[in-house]
């Protein structure tokens, strides 16, 4: 008798509300970025390997960026290897510097 693998039926995929924040915060990074380099969906979606409805749903944050797409991402957007980081560092210069004020006043 065949035997069903995976989740049941109707069950949802359940997310930390940090989580999302996360995959929306690197989403607005990746769009901005594709707009600096005058790039559109299409022309980053086929330097990557995926559809341009893909890189809608990063952009949007409902999907998240696998480590494998992190590399074709930056050649797409033309960032340069030292400045990695740009797509996967948590927060911008200005959020540090909020972050750190917040703290000192806290001390």
């Amino acid at each position: 008798m065949y035997h069903k693998k995976g989740r049941p039926l109707g069950s949802t995929n359940f997310y930390l509300p940090e989580d999302i924040a996360r995959r929306k915060f690197l989403g607005r990074k990746l769009r901005r970025r594709r707009k600096q380099v005058k790039k559109t969906q299409t022309d980053i979606a086929e330097a990557v390997g995926v559809t341009f409805q893909q890189i809608q749903k990063y952009e949007k944050g409902l999907n998240a960026i696998t480590t494998l797409r992190l590399e074709p991402l930056r050649i797409a957007l033309e960032i340069p290897v030292h400045k990695t980081n740009f797509l996967i560092n948590k927060y911008n210069r200005k959020e540090r510097e909020d972050e750190n004020k917040e703290g000192n006043r806290a001390s």
